[in-house]
């Protein structure tokens, strides 16, 4: 029973699980690339510190964000013009483009919806619940052909197909069972099926209604590291009653534009936490080892895939064949 939950999804699902594993493999790539072509903020540095470099080269800027490979990229307006550009930390000036990968954009998004939008999206996540599955039968399947859990790596015997099957299943099963959690997390996430957040939104109930303060008297910007930012949201100009906006990753507030005063503050939830370490985990954002070794896993999937349809094959050319047989009853 258990050799037939692993054969027939396998089976069902191999070009879609397939793709997966393929696109998959692609993308673990560039969170290391970016890593390695981002320069980096100096140990220490605060938000504040930052901020004030970014002003003083951009003075239209609107928002600072970092994301988790430590690349910083600032958004600004200069004479009714949009700009942007990566930024290097240590003059406040652009080094390069800010516009996104086209290969890897599209990369993301046959990966993420076969650029099928919601339903696409839902036909990958049946992808990888059928990976998941596969991932859980065939490690019962190693254990039982291996002689038990504590024989995982014992020697094999057998065909060719079925010893490079097991092989490389032992080695890939873990990351590709971790990849496949993860991708059904942040799908069911997408489509609001988790439990909520828990971390509420607190709104300013008032402002001082003055501007200019500078950057390095706002005691939350000076008191954050960059390695904490994720996002800086500036004041529109001209609007005294808008207010500095800071996220982190341990949470999210408004700060005063006239006084520098934290104005309110709340603490990232049990979900933001959990969504957040699930995406690092799944595209390697944040971890690029992690990122790297998961993709090399899933390489293992087209191998795999065309061992166990050689695998199948040969059992049914191996059946008995009874000419004129009949059925028991």
């Amino acid at each position: 029973m258990l050799r037939a939950f692993h054969r027939w999804p396998g089976l069902a699902a191999l070009v879609l699980v397939t793709l997966l594993a393929l696109t998959g493999a692609a993308l673990s790539v560039f969170p290391a690339t970016e890593r390695l072509g981002a320069p980096q903020a100096a140990a220490g540095l605060s938000v504040a510190d930052l901020a004030a470099r970014i002003r003083a080269a951009y003075p239209g800027v609107e928002q600072i964000r970092r994301a988790p490979s430590g690349r910083i990229t600032a958004y600004w307006f200069d004479g009714g013009a949009p700009g942007a550009a990566v930024i290097d930390p240590a003059t406040g000036r652009g080094v390069g483009s800010a516009d996104p990968n086209p290969a890897e954009r599209w990369l993301t998004t046959l990966h993420r919806s076969l650029f099928l939008g919601d339903a696409g999206r839902i036909v990958m996540a049946a992808g990888a619940a059928a990976m998941l599955l596969l991932s859980a039968t065939g490690a019962f399947l190693v254990a039982r052909r291996a002689g038990g859990w504590r024989r995982w790596f014992a020697p094999l015997r057998g065909p060719l197909a079925g010893r490079v099957h097991v092989e490389l299943a032992r080695i890939a099963v873990l990351g590709l069972a971790l990849s496949s959690a993860t991708a059904l997390w942040m799908t069911a996430s997408t489509f609001d099926l988790l439990p909520g957040n828990g971390g509420a939104d607190i709104l300013p109930a008032e402002v001082s209604g003055q501007t200019g303060a500078a950057l390095a008297a706002m005691p939350l910007l000076a008191e954050t590291p960059v390695s904490a930012l994720r996002e800086l949201t500036f004041p529109y100009p001209g609007d005294a009653t808008d207010v500095f906006t800071l996220k982190t990753g341990r949470g999210s507030g408004y700060l005063d534009q006239g006084t520098g005063a934290t104005l309110a503050w709340a603490e990232a939830g049990l979900r933001d936490r959990l969504d957040e370490t699930v995406f690092m985990l799944h595209t390697g954002q944040g971890a690029a080892a992690v990122g790297l070794a998961l993709g090399l896993m899933a390489l293992a999937v087209p191998a795999m895939a065309a061992s166990g349809v050689a695998i199948w094959l040969s059992g049914r050319r191996g059946r008995a064949r009874i000419a004129a047989n009949a059925a028991p009853a």
